[in-house]
């Protein structure tokens, strides 16, 4: 059994819109379920701690600077797969990231990284731990959470 542990990023926009947006990175071509959306994070490295990679991933995938963090969520899911079978850990923080995103990690599992309105999230195809989130935080459809 192969196992994962990742850490996310979930930063949110209220600003003074009415429309908030979300950060959110889409999956690059060569990854499992490419071009589904996701919130910025990724996979622990050895030895690191759940901050340091999740300071690390949302760098890698947004330029933005994660700070501020508080345990938010942990989703957890296992399936079989080609290779066996595999059990997912994810664990959320909520952050603060301001600025214009942008992907540095060449060749990486980032294709684009994005601000996203609310209102846009109904269309966009998205992973398990995105859906997870914007369940807990009360997102319906095209409403925006209230209260976060």
């Amino acid at each position: 059994m192969r196992t994962r542990v990742s850490i996310y990023g979930l930063a949110i926009q209220n600003g003074t819109e009415p429309d908030p947006r979300i950060l959110l990175t889409q999956l690059a071509p060569q990854c499992y379920r490419a071009g589904s959306w996701t919130l910025p994070g990724g996979g622990m490295d050895f030895g690191e701690s759940p901050l340091q990679t999740l300071v690390r991933e949302v760098h890698e995938e947004s330029a933005l600077q994660a700070t501020e963090p508080e345990l938010f969520h942990v989703h957890s899911f296992s399936e079989q797969t080609k290779r066996g079978p595999f059990q997912a850990v994810q664990i959320v923080y909520r952050i603060q990231a301001r600025g214009e995103p942008r992907v540095l990690e060449v060749g990486g599992s980032t294709a684009a990284v994005a601000w996203v309105p609310f209102s846009e999230l109904s269309d966009l195809p998205k992973v398990p731990v995105l859906e997870a989130v914007l369940a807990k935080i009360g997102w319906l459809n095209s409403q925006a959470p209230s209260g976060f």
